[in-house]
C-alpha cells in the first residue's frame, strides 16, 4: 500500500462524458400529454438525457412563440409577474427493445429515458396552439464509452477544434455509467437528510449506529462492495455530556457539549484506514450542533481501542 512515483501522472485531467446538444424536435398532437425526449431518434442508444436546459414552443414559423420554465425550478421573478407555461420531467428505466430482448443488450447498462409534459401555473395540461417543441439538452453517450478501443490507435480522443496536441491518451477508465433512477425510499431519505437531526445519530444502543450507516449509504455507490464493507464497519456511536474550555479568543470560557465516540472495525477499512472517515464525520457532527455548544469526537476501533481524539469543535448550526 506504499505510495511512490508510479502513483502520479503529470498533465492529466478528468474527462467527463457530458455535453450540450440540441434535441430532436417534438411534434405536438392533440390528446398527447407526455412526450419522449430524444437527442437523436436515429441513434437512441448512443445518447442518454442528463438534463434539460431549455424548452421552447414553435408554431408555423421558425421563431419561438413560447418559452417554458421548469415546473419545480427556482427561477427569479418579481412579485407581480405571473407565468403560465412550464414543463415537468419524468425519468424511468429504459425498456429493452424487441431486438434487445431477443439478442440481449450490448452491455449490462441500459440507462433511462426522459419524458416531458407541458403544464400551466395550476399544474393542469397547458393549452396552446403550438406545433413543435425545441429543446437544449445535456447528454451523455450512455454505455458507448465502454466500447471505446482504448490504446489501439495513435490517440484515444479527438479535439473538436484544432490545437497543438499530438495525442490524448486515456490513463484510466472509462468508468461504468451509473443510472440516475433511484428506487424505493431513497428519494425520501435524501430529502430528510437535508434537515438532519443529530440526536437520532446518538441514540442509545444500536439505533444510533444504524442511523449513521443509513446516512452514509446515501453517499456511496451501491455497487461498490468495498464502500459497503466500510459502511458496515461503523459498529457503534455513543455520546455523553462534557464540559470543556471553548476555543474562542478572549478570556477563558467554558461550556457544555457532547463527547461523541465512534467505534469502527479496522478490518473493514483495511488498506485505507478509518481516520479519514472520522475526520469528515467530526465536521458533520459540528454542523448539527448549535452555536452555543460544541462536539468532541473520539475515534475507537474494536482492535486498538482509542485511536484519535480531536479537540472541541464549536457548533455552527444557526439558531432561529
Amino acid at each position: 500500500n506504499a505510495v511512490d512515483a508510479s502513483n502520479f501522472r503529470l498533465h492529466c485531467t478528468p474527462a467527463i462524458n457530458l455535453f450540450p446538444r440540441r434535441g430532436d424536435r417534438i411534434h405536438l398532437h392533440p390528446g398527447i400529454a407526455e412526450h419522449h425526449v430524444l437527442a437523436d431518434r436515429t441513434r437512441p442508444m448512443d445518447f442518454e438525457i442528463h438534463g434539460v436546459e431549455q424548452v421552447e414552443g414553435f408554431g408555423d414559423g421558425n421563431a419561438p412563440m413560447q418559452r417554458f420554465e421548469p415546473s419545480y425550478g427556482a427561477q427569479p421573478r418579481s412579485w407581480h409577474e405571473r407565468r403560465s407555461a412550464f414543463y415537468a420531467l419524468r425519468r424511468q428505466p429504459r425498456r429493452l427493445s424487441t431486438g434487445q430482448r431477443r439478442t440481449g443488450p450490448r452491455s449490462s447498462y441500459v440507462g433511462s429515458e426522459v419524458f416531458l409534459s407541458l403544464v400551466d401555473g395550476e399544474q393542469a395540461p397547458y393549452s396552446h396552439q403550438l406545433r413543435q417543441l425545441g429543446m437544449q439538452l445535456w447528454c451523455s453517450n450512455r454505455d458507448l464509452p465502454l466500447h471505446m478501443p482504448v490504446g489501439k490507435s495513435s490517440t484515444d480522443f479527438m479535439l473538436d477544434e484544432g490545437g497543438p496536441v499530438a495525442s490524448i491518451r486515456c490513463v484510466a477508465g472509462p468508468t461504468r455509467p451509473r443510472s440516475g433512477v433511484t428506487a424505493g425510499d431513497t428519494r425520501w431519505r435524501l430529502i430528510s437528510h437535508l434537515q438532519l437531526n443529530y440526536l437520532s445519530l446518538l441514540d442509545a444502543g444500536d439505533d444510533g449506529a444504524t442511523a449513521l450507516r443509513e446516512m452514509l449509504t446515501l453517499y456511496h455507490d451501491p455497487h461498490d462492495a468495498a464502500a459497503r464493507r466500510q459502511v458496515d464497519g461503523v459498529r457503534r456511536i455513543a455520546s455523553r455530556p462534557i464540559v470543556r474550555r471553548i476555543p474562542v479568543p478572549g478570556p477563558a470560557t467554558y461550556g457544555r457539549g457532547l463527547e461523541i465516540t465512534l467505534t469502527c472495525d479496522d478490518a473493514a477499512f483495511e488498506g485505507q484506514g478509518v481516520y479519514l472517515l472520522a475526520s469528515v464525520l467530526r465536521h458533520v457532527f459540528a454542523r448539527q450542533a448549535s452555536l452555543n455548544s460544541f462536539t468532541e469526537t473520539v475515534l475507537c476501533t474494536l482492535e486498538r481501542n482509542e485511536v484519535a481524539r480531536w479537540p472541541a469543535h464549536l457548533g455552527n448550526r444557526p439558531i432561529l
